[in-house]
């Protein structure tokens, strides 16, 4: 997240501890906790993800429209698909040094994710949120894309959650079944779990 911090001194003459304070940096923590929810590595608020280079903010995708505790307002979260080191599973070489410029970085460590597998996600995402006040969801249609998501990436965290949030705040249909947003959807949710 981006904003602004006051950094102070709290303690005793004894034990002094350095300490920031705002609501940035609560909304930073919360969206450090939140990646366990998502399955990511990383969150990006809305605010950061604007401030990006337009090549580096093509790179990251739209996971969700949440509200915080303490928040009034929804904020977008964005995520980008960082590649696994060796060491963890993945292709990227463990001793790989870090290039210096942006360009030479993400030719470097591409997103883990494929074009194809990004552009299926943004129509599922879309489809989720239902514009800018939810009234366009298509729940059942943002499940089926999530499927398809899945299909490419079993084990992908946005995808996997965004799957449950449906199915535990849909309404299905009892004659056909159909799961569609809630009544009150807004094209966001509150946040909740840690």
């Amino acid at each position: 997240h981006y904003g602004w911090a006051i950094e102070g001194a709290i303690g005793t003459p004894h034990k002094i501890d350095a300490s920031y304070l705002s609501m940035s940096v609560n909304l930073a923590s919360r969206l450090e906790a939140a990646t366990k929810q998502y399955g990511v590595q990383i969150l990006l608020s809305g605010d950061l993800h604007h401030l990006l280079s337009d090549k580096v903010r093509a790179l990251c995708r739209l996971v969700d429209r949440v509200t915080v505790k303490g928040s009034r307002s929804a904020l977008l979260l964005w995520t980008y698909d960082a590649p696994l080191l060796c060491a963890h599973g993945g292709s990227t070489p463990d001793d790989v040094l870090v290039p210096a410029s942006n360009e030479e970085f993400f030719a470097a460590f591409p997103p883990s994710s494929s074009d194809d597998f990004r552009l299926r996600w943004a129509k599922a995402i879309s489809r989720y949120l239902g514009g800018q006040d939810g009234k366009q969801a298509d729940w059942g249609r943002a499940l089926g894309g999530l499927g398809k998501c899945l299909a490419l990436r079993p084990d992908d965290g946005p995808a996997l959650a965004l799957s449950r949030v449906i199915r535990s705040l849909g309404v299905k249909d009892p004659a056909t079944g159909a799961i569609s947003a809630p009544p009150d959807w807004g094209g966001f949710r509150a946040l909740t779990d840690k």
